[in-house]
């Protein structure tokens, strides 16, 4: 019996280190797009307003799979989701690497947020089953490892562009790596756990009667908007308001990425001290003065801007993981109802700045990332002040 609990838990420990390495692999295919609107732009001869529609495509395919991924993961398992999550990274990221035309530039596009929203409701999910203990903890440093990986692609696909490496290069480096994960993770084994029918029955009624999950929505939307916003439009916004180089603009990058990095560390440690949801809400309070700040200050505050990153990193994942503690059933369902509801709202926000910038001018359309983190910080304060009093149940109507 001694056997069979080390042996799982060594397999555990296996499952978590990989998700460690895709983590890290999914962030730098997913965060080079920043670096490079300034060079797709160059290349492919478009503005801003076209840059927006490129990333309406990929968010329409996070959009898509983050909702086939909860119930996909409910039949075939984490395993096959990650597997299959990790199978279209390479597929993308190839597709990006050959990109012949915009057009196919947003199909690349497409596919690697697929991929990128099998991988996250299948980690998302998977946690709790793995981690029985300490999951806030497991939950951050899994985040955290996104963090790594965006704060490293930030700063070397910047110095490597300085030097004359093209984007394609960087985008065929990093399926290579995928391609080898993909490979090393077949004999893997993630648990697999059989739920009965009335377990897999979805109560829609319920979950959709349920005030708490449009909160959720509606706070992960805004929130996510800001976090990908930053990503995509920081360069641009440095390089059109103060005309940075794409590597001078990306040590601001890497400042917000390295803090956010760091805070993934910390926040699980923060969260099971104080709480998941009272966590974020502080979290996000000083995410939106920190940024907000820094953008009115002007250059001298764009350090403020990288700092905010601390503040960032906690949000999604914590919140995330208070809908084990505040819905009782579906949750992998539900999960990937607000990943869905995110991107979407997130597709629109990134859509608007993409716009604005072409409308307004660059400098007044940055601000639209910080009125998304002033939103996130209302909703989450209202789910903090709902979810305190009463734990909603989703098996009861």
């Amino acid at each position: 019996m001694v056997k069979a609990n080390g042996s799982k838990e060594k397999t555990n420990y296996l499952v978590i280190a990989f998700l460690f390495i895709i983590m890290i692999l999914s962030a730098m295919g997913d965060n080079l797009r920043g670096v490079f609107i300034p060079s797709f732009k160059s290349d492919f001869l478009v503005q801003d307003t076209h840059m927006g529609i490129m990333l309406v495509a990929g968010s329409i395919g996070y959009i898509i799979f983050a909702y086939l991924g909860g119930m996909i993961c409910e039949t075939l398992g984490h395993k096959r989701l990650i597997s299959i999550g990790v199978a279209l990274m390479v597929i993308s990221l190839f597709t990006l690497y050959l990109s012949p035309n915009f057009v196919v530039l947003m199909i690349g596009m497409f596919l690697i947020n697929a991929g990128w929203a099998f991988i996250g409701v299948s980690i998302n999910t998977v946690i709790p089953i793995i981690a029985v203990s300490f999951q806030a903890i497991i939950m951050n440093l899994v985040h955290f490892c996104f963090g790594v990986g965006a704060t490293i692609t930030q700063r070397t696909a910047g110095l490597l562009l300085s030097k004359g490496v093209e984007w394609r290069t960087m985008y065929l480096c990093i399926s290579i790596l995928f391609f080898i994960v993909l490979l090393a993770f077949i004999p893997v084994k993630i648990p697999f756990i059989e739920k009965s029918k009335e377990d897999k029955k979805i109560d829609y009624k319920s979950i959709f009667k349920n005030k708490l999950v449009y909160f959720y929505m509606i706070s992960l939307g805004f929130y996510v908007g800001a976090e990908i916003g930053t990503g995509n439009w920081f360069v641009n916004y440095m390089k059109e308001t103060y005309a940075y180089s794409e590597n001078q603009g990306t040590y601001y990058t890497t400042l917000f990425f390295g803090t956010f990095a760091l805070g993934r560390l910390l926040g699980g440690f923060i969260a099971e001290k104080l709480g998941t949801v009272k966590t974020v809400l502080i979290s996000s309070v000083l995410a939106f003065l920190f940024y907000f700040s820094g953008l009115v200050i002007g250059q001298n505050g764009l350090a403020l801007v990288g700092v905010s990153g601390l503040f960032f990193s906690v949000v999604f994942p914590t919140l995330i993981l208070s809908t084990n503690e505040v819905f009782k059933k579906n949750t992998t369902y539900i999960i990937g109802i607000f990943t869905t509801a995110s991107s979407a709202i997130s597709m629109v926000i990134n859509f608007v700045i993409g716009w604005l910038n072409d409308l307004v001018g660059v400098p007044m359309a940055y601000y639209t990332i910080p009125v998304c983190l002033f939103f996130n910080m209302i909703f989450v304060y209202l789910i903090y002040k709902n979810s305190k009093t009463q734990k909603y149940n989703i098996e009861s109507a």
